[in-house]
């Protein structure tokens, strides 16, 4: 199980997109940073809807 995760199988966007090094996690990213962060977050969401939306057909399937 991923560290990003929260409770309830959840991921963290901040954990999961904010910049950091080894030692130090950057507190302010650039316009450009929050730009890429949320692009790829969008992406996720994306995903995850496409994911859903398998399953919801796979059970119907299932059903019938």
């Amino acid at each position: 199980m991923s560290d990003n995760k929260l409770k309830g199988g959840k991921e963290n966007m901040c954990q999961t997109y904010c910049i950091s090094s080894s030692t130090h996690e950057r507190n302010f990213l650039t316009k450009a940073e929050k730009v890429e962060m949320l692009k790829a977050y969008k992406q996720d969401l994306e995903s995850e809807v496409k994911g859903v939306s398998e399953k919801i057909n796979q059970l119907e399937k299932e059903n019938d």
